[in-house]
C-alpha cells in the first residue's frame, strides 16, 4: 500500500520484519488514530497525579483535587473549572501550564462553542450558541420558510380506544446516492446542538437517524421540516438555576412508532430542591441536565412494556449520573 518511491526514499526495504511489517512509535498524536483519545487521556492522568487531580470513578471526564475543592471538566482539550479561591485555580493552571501551553477565559465565557451567561446575584448561568444554527442553514443553502413551522417533526394524531396498534411503514421511493450524504450531515450537524442546547429536536433526529443509511423520500421532508423548524427558532437557551442538586428524572416511551415494529423511549433529567414533590405539584423548573431520545433496541408486545423498558434504560443512567453528582 505504500507508493514505490516513498519505499526508495526512505529505505523502507531495511525496516521489514520477518512478518512483512514495518512498525511504527507514535510519540505525539496521530489523526485518525482511533487510540489517540485513550492515550492522550492516560498520560493526562500519569502528568496531574502527582499534582493530587485524577478523574472520578463513574464519569472520567470530571476531574478534582485530592484535598482542594477544585474540580473541571476536560472534553477534547477544553477545561471547564470550578474553583473557590483564586489560589486554588492558579494551583491547576501551574500544573497544566508545566507539560502544556494554554490560554485562560477568566470570565468564563465560552466552553465548547457555548456560550454562557453567568449571574451570580440571582444564581443562574444560560447557555446558548447563537451563531450555530445561522452557520448550518447557511451550510445547506436552506431558505427561510415561508410559514412559520413551530413542530420540529410530524405529530401522529392518536386514535383512542384502537385495539390493535400497527407499526409505521414508509413505503417512499428511496433517494438518490447524491442526497444521501446530505440527510447524513443534516443529521450529524444538529445531533449537537439538540445535546447541548435545543433537546426539542433529538425526537426528529431520532427519526431521521433510524433511515440515514437508506433514506426515503419522507426522510427528506423529515430532514427540511426540521431546518424549518431550526430556521423559525434559531436561538434556543437553557437556563440552569442553582439547586439541591436533587435529581428527578421523567420518563417516557412512545410504541411502535419507528420502522420494523420498534419504539422510542426518551428521559428528562434535571436537578430540583429537597422540598421539591410531585405529589405537591410543584416541582422546581430547571433547564435538563441530560434528554435522552433513542430507538428501543428490544421489539415489545405492548405500550407498557415499552413503558417498562424506557425506565429500565434511564434506570441504569441514572447511575453514573448520581456518581457524578455526588462528586459534585
Amino acid at each position: 500500500m505504500i507508493p514505490e518511491e516513498i519505499r526508495i526514499q526512505y529505505n523502507l526495504a531495511t525496516l521489514v520484519e520477518p512478518d512483512g511489517y514495518i512498525y511504527c512509535e507514535v510519540r505525539k498524536g496521530m489523526y485518525g488514530l482511533k487510540q489517540a483519545a485513550r492515550l492522550a487521556f492516560d498520560n493526562l492522568v500519569k502528568l496531574l497525579a502527582p499534582y493530587g487531580y485524577s478523574p472520578i470513578r463513574a464519569s472520567p471526564g470530571l476531574w478534582r483535587h485530592a484535598k482542594r475543592p477544585t474540580l473541571f471538566t476536560l472534553c477534547v482539550d477544553d477545561f471547564g473549572i470550578k474553583y473557590t479561591s483564586k489560589d486554588d485555580a492558579n494551583h491547576l493552571l501551574a500544573a497544566i501550564g508545566d507539560h502544556f501551553k494554554y490560554s485562560a477565559d477568566w470570565e468564563g465565557k465560552n466552553y465548547l462553542g457555548l456560550d454562557l451567561e453567568w449571574n451570580y446575584i440571582q444564581r443562574w448561568v444560560e447557555l446558548s450558541m447563537p451563531r450555530y444554527i445561522p452557520k448550518a442553514l447557511h451550510r445547506f443553502q436552506h431558505r427561510h420558510p415561508t410559514r412559520p413551522q413551530d413542530s420540529p417533526h410530524d405529530h401522529t394524531e392518536p386514535v383512542y380506544g384502537q385495539r390493535i396498534q400497527y407499526a409505521k411503514e414508509d413505503s417512499s421511493p428511496l433517494l438518490p446516492g447524491t442526497d444521501i450524504k446530505r440527510v447524513q450531515e443534516v443529521s450529524g450537524t444538529f445531533l449537537y446542538y439538540g445535546r447541548t442546547i435545543d433537546p426539542t429536536m433529538l425526537c426528529a433526529l431520532n427519526e431521521i437517524s433510524t433511515t440515514q443509511s437508506a433514506p426515503t423520500e419522507a426522510t427528506a421532508k423529515e430532514c427540511t421540516q426540521l431546518l424549518d423548524y431550526a430556521a423559525t427558532h434559531p436561538l434556543a437557551k437553557i437556563r440552569y438555576h442553582a439547586s439541591d442538586m436533587i435529581l428527578k428524572v421523567d420518563t417516557d416511551a412512545a410504541y411502535l412508532v419507528l420502522p420494523t415494529a420498534r419504539s422510542r423511549v426518551a428521559g428528562h433529567y434535571y436537578l430540583s430542591n429537597v422540598q421539591a414533590d410531585y405529589s405537591t405539584g410543584t416541582p422546581q423548573p430547571n433547564g435538563p441536565i441530560l434528554t435522552i431520545v433513542q430507538s428501543l433496541k428490544n421489539v415489545v408486545s405492548s405500550a407498557a412494556e415499552a413503558e417498562t423498558a424506557g425506565v429500565f434504560v434511564n434506570a441504569q443512567i441514572i447511575i453514573p449520573t448520581r456518581e457524578t453528582l455526588i462528586a459534585m
